[in-house]
């Protein structure tokens, strides 16, 4: 008896429909009868349980899978995984890996099974699953999505072999960008963050037809026995289910009968056990947490500044700012004295992946200052409140440049003195109230905490 668990993205109507696309290969004679449906967060690889139905979902189907392994008749697990068209497609292809392999991990655990019983296998950006999407729904420019993702290949290289042109820049390229933007919000959650586990047991006269689960799932005569889920039941088809290498089959570099491209580099590492090891080692992309910068605009005016923000998850982060410049010339009665904390809250947007892309933001601040150059001097302290927008983008593994404004309205209330023979004469008290620009950024920005370093895979 041999358990298998197919990894992709969840839409019930797309399950079928992935059945048929494993057409002809090593999995011959072996029909559905189970399955279970995880999600993952936008650009995380960790099986998290409190996701959605996650919890629930592996805990019947690792139950189901403990319990084929106790009767002695497991011979084997297999996963796949997929991710969606954002970031680039060699690191697609590691983070669809690395999935496969953080769940075949977890079910190792879980299930109490030998690690050498599963294979895990991720293939890269689920292309045929999103063609599946787009053909079911009425978005706006559906056939000329369509026509590109039946025709353009994945890479088009021109006489040297150089890459001009392909699928995904196409999409993108489409009116603007609008169906890919839309494609991003409704279907690419799909394919990166989730997957299905189909149990499939092997046909033959030496299985039980009561074999039937633990927790109350019956047995499946025509899916050729074993625990089948009754959601399920209706939605997997029972059929045989061959093996498929590549979620955009012939459609990828073959079709442009050009040289290898990129995303055939990692069928060799999907082949090949240790060049896979070694591969996903080499390329593994970290996911940092937190980032730490300073704005060059105020370090090359001699106020240094410092910046933590914390990314709470895709969608939102904290950060919080000083700067601080504390000079100051006695005997020539200058004085550069200048703090300020300014707390914000970001809402990031058109995002290729964590720290790269656009945000707004809102903030407030306190300062304290005392500005005097030779003459009349102000000292005082002032409070701001205001909106800010950005954009984030890496120039290395771990670094990044971040350009930013700010727009708000600030009030001050601030003493005004004379520098008269040795001393510092009061003149008045003022308060100011100023609305316009409040902050200008270029900052360097250094990301680190990565929580996808944790150890994992199949031991």
């Amino acid at each position: 008896m041999r358990v298998i668990l197919s990894g992709l993205s969840l839409r019930k109507l797309l399950l079928a429909g992935l059945f048929g696309a494993f057409a002809a290969g090593e999995l011959h004679g072996q029909t559905a009868a189970d399955s279970a449906r995880i999600y993952y967060r936008r650009g995380h690889r960790e099986v998290d349980i409190r996701f959605r139905e996650n919890g629930s979902e592996l805990e019947r189907f690792i139950g189901c899978v403990r319990e084929v392994y106790e009767t002695g008749r497991l011979e084997g697990v297999e996963i796949r995984s997929y991710a969606s068209p954002d970031g680039t497609d060699r690191l697609n292809e590691t983070l669809s890996r690395r999935r496969a392999d953080s769940l075949a991990s977890y079910i190792a655990r879980r299930a109490g099974i030998p690690g050498e019983l599963i294979r895990a296998r991720g293939e890269g950006v689920a292309w045929e699953l999103l063609r599946g999407m787009v053909a079911s729904s009425d978005m706006r420019c559906r056939d000329e999505v369509l026509d590109i993702l039946d025709n353009t290949p994945l890479w088009i290289f021109d006489g040297a072999g150089r890459i001009v042109d392909g699928r995904k820049k196409r999409l993108m390229d489409l009116r603007g960008g609008v169906p890919y933007n839309y494609m991003a919000e409704h279907f690419f959650p799909g394919l990166r963050t989730g997957f299905s586990a189909v149990i499939r047991l092997e046909s033959g006269p030496d299985v039980p037809a009561a074999a039937a689960c633990a927790d109350g799932r019956e047995a499946d005569p025509a899916a050729g026995t074993g625990c089948t889920s009754r959601s399920e039941a209706a939605a997997v088809p029972s059929r045989e289910i061959p093996d498929t290498s590549s979620p955009g089959g012939p459609s990828d570099a073959s079709r442009s009968g050009a040289a290898e491209s990129p995303s055939s580099e990692m069928e060799t590492s999907r082949t090949d056990p240790a060049v896979r090891k070694e591969t996903t080692v080499a390329e593994r992309e970290p996911l940092h947490r937190l980032a730490v910068k300073t704005n060059l605009l105020y370090d090359a005016v001699l106020m240094p500044s410092l910046e933590v923000e914390y990314r709470i998850d895709d969608r939102w982060s904290v950060n919080l700012e000083g700067d601080v410049a504390w000079w100051k010339n006695d005997g020539r009665h200058r004085y550069y004295q200048l703090a300020t904390v300014s707390p914000e809250g970001r809402y990031w947007f058109g995002t290729r992946k964590p720290w790269h892309g656009h945000y707004v933001g809102v903030f407030g601040g306190f300062s304290w200052y005392d500005l005097e150059n030779g003459a009349r001097g102000y000292r005082g302290e002032a409070e701001t409140v205001g909106l800010s927008y950005g954009y984030m983008f890496p120039v290395g593994r771990s670094l990044s440049f971040e350009a930013g404004i700010g727009i708000g309205y600030m009030h001050s209330e601030y003493e005004e003195y004379l520098p008269i023979d040795g001393h510092y004469v009061y003149q008045q008290t003022s308060r100011m109230n100023y609305f316009g620009p409040l902050k200008l950024k270029f900052a360097l920005v250094w990301r680190l905490w990565n929580t996808d370093g944790k150890k994992g895979g199949v031991r």
